[in-house]
């Protein structure tokens, strides 16, 4: 599964390490935690990524299992997708 950035996210860190992503077309936000904020900087930077580099990355930031890495981001990026933040291809 490949994710990729559309236009009308901005993204806002905060101090503490977290983040919100507000959806300018349909004012939704999100919050993220800090992994989420690492995994949202990612998509950011690349602009499309796959569901399973994010994994790897998030596996070598975190320690985490990548069997369950990869849960949780698929559970992560269909949220962002859902409220119009990502596609999904």
């Amino acid at each position: 599964m490949q994710v990729r950035k559309v236009s009308a996210p901005v993204f806002t860190a905060l101090s503490d390490g977290t983040g919100v992503l507000l959806n300018l077309e349909t004012l939704l936000y999100f919050s993220l935690n800090r992994t989420g904020v690492a995994l949202w900087l990612e998509i950011d930077r690349t602009g499309t990524a796959a569901a399973e580099d994010l994994a790897h990355r998030i596996c070598e930031r975190f320690d985490v299992d990548p069997s369950l890495a990869q849960a949780e981001i698929g559970r992560f990026v269909e949220q962002l997708a859902h409220l119009g933040l990502v596609q999904l291809l």
